[in-house]
């Protein structure tokens, strides 16, 4: 409260005049889920909002008068109602939105009105229900893979579920999970994200065009907001597929309290088998989800929301070749929200996270490596926002996380015998505050001002960011949109690559590796035709990044050297441009999105200095979408990719450097050759039943239908027979029929 007082001191002492006021929250009718981002309009005028992650609206600043309020979500019956404004009235509503059984068939995973649509750049909403709909690799849905289809968002390899987003590096992606960091959202190695769809309301992914809220890495962000859990009856939704099995239970405790508690166990570890060649693999992940939340009041509520996953994989240490990896994610985030009034709404949170990841390996020459890495954070965050009048919008936020870090390398066998991982190895300081206008001067134009202060004492390091955006509608069609983004990271995320197992190490900036930074320049436009059941999009960005990090070619590890002497920094940049095309309603609704892109790396102590390719360099990729909804029962999803294959560094020649030399294999430039195209079709079949009063869905995944031989990697091998190398190719995944099962009661 404290906060909330001094932010209104500060920046909003001019703007306490009497004014009408209508404000409230929208939430689902069956079971009072807040919906995030609906619409609210007043029609004829011009001014509208849209609600936040918990459901809440304010329109302020409106002249005695009647008019009629209408709001409107993706999947929900319009409501419209008539509400007279005499002074200085002040309207609170709990408006209760309908599921539309017509809507039902036209899901968008972009905002399909224009007020919403006018204030967003390089964001997509992904409703839960596509997610569901979409083909997945045995019968999981996965909320990473579904993004991966949007343009502008590219896959690692066939078996990751990491987000490379306009040149960056998934460590250059903010996670949030309730407002909660996320380090490593993956299990299986990269195959499966930690997002169980069952207990997730909303998924926000933002491009690059980050508004000043969102801080502390580079390329995006990916949202997460989960499910509260219903008001009305106890409710279930669960799934048994070819990977895993998963549960998800909500519902009230009391009137004020209702619970969300959802969790996912792997079982059949023959999937990891067919991604490695020999050996015996032990493999298991699971994780939980639980969330509470407790109405104080018509003003305060107070949420608990908490996630714990851990994966272990690895061979016995009896074979020649012997890995074992093991990471989990823990976190808890404790929140109060409180409404001053009708346009200040307030927001405290007490977040607590804490990842771990280790990896050790051997192999046959006696060659061993061995990896620790960590961060505990400690963090509290409060933000307001205020809805001060139809033409402005504030919002103040101020965080501080402490970090401790763990990380270390060694390839010196019996070192780690003196290492204690409980103790770290740097700790830091993080502060942040951002302030931010969203400024509407006109009906047609509207801009967000703002930025945000970072400083860390690693450096110390105090950074300003650039936060701006502007949007012109030309008509009642077309939005122009332009944005301009500064952004620091203050922690890298460094992998070794000579070694093809995960050796991943989050460090943080220090006095001798500065902070990563980047500008990113947004240019778009956006159109609706017949009516909104067509839109068409078209970005065009450029991204510069400085102060990255990587391991020197010569890097030695050893717990008893310093780390970031091995470090060598380097810049890059990626630009290009990205087109959306989708159909939005009828029984048949698809999209289809193109990336034609260029991202590169310069780093003085690599590759002789000179310019190279990222292996996820990708200069065109092709994601198309179809979906087609026939009757109440039957369903059919159909997914077609395409993509520039991988950039990787291979030998062009073979030497020796005499007669009785073995003979060496000279290597390209750093990334200098490219994988063939890759390209596959999967396809859903969905049945919905009913059976002893539960709802089923019964779904036949048909992956890589064509059966098309990708390429995960190539490399020579010697035919001593012939006297010759000869080029090999690994395919992981060739046409795979599964089955899955989901129920809800």
């Amino acid at each position: 409260m404290k906060f909330s007082a001094l932010i209104l001191f500060l920046l909003f002492p001019a703007l306490l005049a009497a004014q009408g006021v209508i404000s409230g929250t929208v939430q689902e009718t069956e079971n009072g889920e807040a919906v995030i981002g609906a619409n609210v309009l007043l029609v004829g005028t011009g001014k509208g909002a849209a609600t936040n992650r918990y459901g809440y609206f304010a329109l302020a600043g409106l002249s005695p008068g009647e008019y009629t309020l209408r709001i409107s979500a993706v999947g929900f019956r319009t409501d419209e109602r008539s509400i007279t404004i005499t002074n200085s009235d002040e309207h609170r509503l709990v408006v209760e939105l309908l599921p539309s059984v017509i809507e039902l068939g036209e899901v968008s995973i972009e905002a399909t009105r224009q007020e919403a649509e006018a204030r967003r750049l390089s964001a997509v909403d992904l409703p839960i229900e596509q997610i569901l709909r979409l083909p997945s690799l045995g019968g999981e849905v996965d909320v990473f893979r579904a993004l991966q289809l949007l343009p502008g968002v590219q896959a690692a390899s066939e078996i990751s579920s990491g987000l490379y987003i306009r040149g960056g590096s998934p460590d250059q992606n903010l996670v949030l999970l309730d407002r909660m960091v996320l380090y490593n959202p993956s299990h299986l190695g990269g195959f499966l994200s930690t997002f169980n769809a069952d207990a997730i309301n909303n998924v926000t992914l933002i491009k690059g065009a980050m508004p000043a809220e969102y801080g502390g890495r580079l390329s995006s962000v990916v949202d997460v907001t989960m499910r509260e859990g219903g008001r009305d009856r106890i409710r279930g939704a669960g799934g048994i597929s070819m990977i895993d099995s998963r549960l998800t239970i909500d519902g009230p405790i009391s009137d004020d309290v209702t619970f969300m508690l959802s969790g996912r166990r792997v079982y059949l570890d023959w999937l990891v088998d067919l991604m490695s060649d020999e050996g015996s693999l032990n493999y298991y992940f699971y994780d939980l989800v639980a969330k509470t939340n407790i109405r104080l009041g018509d003003n305060d509520r107070l949420f608990f929301s908490g996630f714990f996953g851990r994966d272990v994989m690895g061979e016995p240490f009896d074979d020649d070749d012997e890995f074992s990896i093991s990471w989990g994610n823990s976190a808890g985030n404790l929140r109060w929200t409180h409404i001053f009034g009708s346009k200040l709404f307030t927001n405290v949170s007490a977040v607590v996270s804490d990842y771990r990841f280790s990896s050790e390996f051997e192999e046959w020459d006696n060659t061993r490596f061995k990896t620790i890495s960590g961060i505990l954070d400690y963090s509290i965050r409060a933000e307001a926002e205020y809805f001060h009048s139809a033409e402005h919008t504030f919002k103040a936020g101020l965080e501080t996380t402490l970090h401790t870090f763990t990380s270390e390398a060694s390839s010196n066998e019996g070192e780690f015998d003196e290492f204690d991982p409980h103790l770290p190895t740097h700790r830091g300081t993080e502060l942040s505050l951002f302030l931010q206008d969203e400024w509407k001067p006109t009906p047609q134009l509207t801009a967000q001002l703002g930025g945000r202060a970072f400083y860390f004492d690693r450096g110390p390091y105090f950074r300003l960011e650039p936060r701006l955006a502007a949007f012109y509608t030309l008509d009642n069609q077309v939005t122009l949109k332009a944005a301009f983004i500064g952004a620091n990271q203050f922690l890298h995320l460094v992998t070794r690559n000579d070694i093809t197992l995960p050796t991943d190490m989050w460090f943080p900036s220090t006095a001798t590796t500065p902070p990563s930074y980047s500008l990113q320049y947004v240019l778009g436009a956006s159109r609706d035709f017949f009516d909104g059941m067509y839109s068409v999009s078209l970005e065009g960005y450029y991204k510069s990044m400085n102060n990255l990090l990587e391991f020197r070619d010569n890097a030695y590890f050893s717990i008893f050297a310093p780390l970031e002497e091995e470090l060598t920094g380097g810049d890059g940049r990626g630009y290009g441009m990205e087109l959306f095309v989708q159909k939005r309603k009828g029984a048949f609704t698809g999209w289809m999105g193109y990336t034609l892109a260029w991202t590169d790396r310069t780093f003085p102590e690599l590759n002789d200095g000179k310019t190279f390719p990222p292996r996820y360099d990708r200069r065109h990729d092709i994601s198309l979408v179809l979906n087609y909804r026939l009757g109440e029962r039957w369903e059919f999803t159909g997914v077609w990719v395409y993509g520039t294959g991988q950039a990787f560094t291979f030998p062009v020649a073979q030497y020796t450097l005499d007669i009785y030399d073995e003979v060496k294999l000279l290597y390209s430039d750093r990334n200098g050759y490219r994988m063939p195209a890759y390209h596959r079709l999967d396809l859903n079949f969905s049945y919905a039943f009913q059976w002893f009063g539960w709802d089923w869905k019964a779904s036949i995944n048909l992956y890589n239908t064509y059966n098309h031989l990708n390429p995960f990697s190539r490399y020579l091998d010697y035919d001593w027979s012939e006297d010759r190398w000869e080029l090999k190719q690994i395919t992981l995944f060739p046409l795979l029929p599964t089955f899955g099962l989901s129920f809800t009661f």
